[in-house]
């Protein structure tokens, strides 16, 4: 009986934080298993892009005019846009290693052209195990998800096999980067990247199997933390009335007493599912109310206009909109979508600085996202 105890707060700890963000479903230290893991990639993520913006510039203002036959500066941009893209879509450690490529390549450029880098191909190398390393830490998650899912009775055999292959070929990329052959390191990293996303696939059906095992209690916990939370939003909008609480709060609440009702007539199954699939209502409802609760607290002072800040959020939503017309019509919308996500991460940034108290810096964000946006305007307005 104590194992099954355990098994069940294990679970409860792997499981509620990837249906029901942190704030409403964590009740429990141990619940930071995977989300510690997450912002630490988003961070040397975005160092290693930072880096990688910096080099590109210097790489451009040496380049020669006349110089448009080089492969290596073809390559760097390639995975330049890439490590972008990825980083905007989510994809840290996908980001981490194309940005890496990014820099080997216009290294090689500035040899080329007679400005070498001294320590580059240590410093490629030592970033990549360092990566590598990162991999191995998603893969320790794995590892322990696996082993509870089998603990649970569920058949884990294929989801094995594919961490092991997972696992292997991420250490074949180390293999190529440390013997120096580039080209076949990318070409081993692609395979990499695609067993990580089988292994992801077999990880999300565990999950849900796992879940679904113990839905009594996974839609308890929702049910006590929605209660909490819905009683904080009324407390925040009776001190500082905000529309877009309040339109979050509508969308949560109505969730909320589906699943309760349901859960009363104990359809613990179908409550579950429901969480599953309205899961973007509960995120959204979570990031207005700890914006609300900030402002009414008077967390930080900030002498711009909210309501520039509400139009900019409103432009984002329109223009993305936009872009999935034009794409079902069959424009391709690709780079328009990268800046699209670069203002929405720009417009994020901004908000989190506003918190900590750093308006200054926030106003730097704001201002790029609407740069971005203008962008993708021109783009919308020339294909409309």
């Amino acid at each position: 009986m104590a194992v099954r105890k355990l098994l069940v707060v294990i679970l409860t700890a792997l499981l509620v934080g990837s249906v029901v963000p942190f704030a409403l479903a964590s009740g429990s230290e141990n619940s930071t298993t995977e989300t510690n893991e997450v912002p630490q990639e988003k961070v040397v993520a975005q160092k290693l892009i930072d880096n990688l913006k910096r080099l590109a510039e210097v790489t451009e203002a040496k380049v020669p005019e006349n110089m448009t036959n080089s492969t290596y500066l073809t390559l760097a941009e390639e995975h330049y846009n890439k490590a972008l893209s990825e980083f905007q879509a989510g994809n840290y450690n996908a980001s981490m290693v194309d940005a890496l490529m990014a820099m080997h390549y216009y290294r090689l450029v500035l040899s080329e052209i007679g400005a070498p880098m001294k320590g580059a191909g240590a410093n490629v190398e030592a970033q990549f195990r360092a990566q590598v390393e990162r991999t191995r830490a998603y893969l320790r998650y794995a590892e322990r998800l696996i082993n509870v899912a089998g603990e649970k009775g569920l058949n884990v055999t294929e989801a094995r096999e594919l961490y092991n292959e997972t696992l292997e070929a991420f250490k074949l990329v180390m293999e190529d980067v440390r013997s120096g052959n580039m080209t076949k390191a990318r070409e081993d990293y692609e395979v990499a990247l695609q067993k990580k996303a089988e292994l992801d696939s077999a990880l999300k059906e565990l999950r849900l199997q796992m879940l679904h095992q113990n839905a009594e209690q996974v839609v308890e916990r929702f049910l006590v933390k929605g209660e909490r939370a819905i009683q904080l939003a009324n407390r925040t909008l009776s001190e500082n009335p905000n529309p877009e609480l309040n339109e979050t709060y509508t969308a949560f609440l109505e969730l909320y007493t589906s699943v309760k009702t349901l859960a009363d007539e104990g359809r613990w199954d179908e409550a579950l599912n429901l969480i599953i699939e309205k899961r973007d209502v509960v995120k959204e409802f979570q990031m207005t109310l700890t914006r609300g609760r900030t402002m009414a607290r008077g967390h930080f002072k900030w002498e711009g206009n909210f309501e520039k800040l509400k139009e900019l959020h409103e432009r984002i939503i329109h223009d993305g909109r936009e872009l999935m017309k034009l794409k079902r019509e069959g424009v391709d919308v690709s780079k328009a979508e990268v800046q699209l996500r670069s203002a929405m991460n720009e417009y994020k940034l901004g908000i989190r600085l506003l918190r900590t108290g750093q308006p200054e810096k926030a106003k730097e964000h704001f201002e790029a996202a609407v740069t971005l946006l203008k962008e993708v305007e021109a783009f919308i307005n020339a294909h409309s």
